[in-house]
């Protein structure tokens, strides 16, 4: 009886095994597939914010343009050539002077004093600079720091740098409370 007992157990035992390893072997890991397509929704979502924050300078350079030169008219339909941005000259003979006022970076979620004078050290001083950062140039600039931070709430600080560069700070504290949320 004692045997038949064990026999049994022991077949329960080897049986937990046999699945254990068929499941591990041929059945698909559901986490690895979202994780992959996370990674792949990451990078589109990086290329697009890329080619809005591109599309945006493009804007503003050429408001600039019309805002700069109104006195000329236009002769014919042949003068509405477009020329990209990245080719024209500038208009104005002002130079461009750039403050050198950091921005206070420990008002966005997850950003404490040391990590934000990791990124003042690393050239990142303003919410704007920080709002076109992508998640991995972000990493390779801190890397030097040796500083700790929280990837989770990395992924959030260019949506908050750019409500904060806008001086959004009703629509900041609002998306603030919904990261918390």
């Amino acid at each position: 009886m004692s045997k038949l007992i064990g026999v049994f157990i022991l077949g329960i035992l080897v049986g937990w095994l046999v699945e254990w390893i068929f499941v591990r072997l041929f059945v698909p890991n559901p986490k690895k597939k979202l994780e992959t397509a996370l990674q792949i929704s990451r990078k589109e979502n990086d290329t697009l914010q890329k080619q809005n924050r591109e599309l945006q300078a493009e804007l503003s350079t050429a408001k600039e343009k019309l805002v700069a030169s109104p006195a000329q008219t236009l002769t014919n339909a042949a003068e509405l050539i477009v020329v990209p941005t990245s080719r024209a000259t500038p208009v104005t003979s002002t130079p461009v002077v750039e403050t050198t006022v950091a921005d206070d970076l420990t008002k966005l979620n997850g950003i404490g004093p040391k990590l934000a004078e990791a990124m003042q050290a690393n050239g990142i001083k303003r919410y704007a600079q920080l709002a076109e950062l992508t998640i991995n140039d972000l990493n390779e600039k801190l890397a030097s720091s040796n500083i700790r931070y929280s990837k989770a709430s990395a992924e959030s600080w260019a949506k908050q740098a750019t409500l904060a560069a806008a001086g959004d700070w009703d629509g900041l504290k609002t998306y603030q409370n919904a990261l918390k949320a």
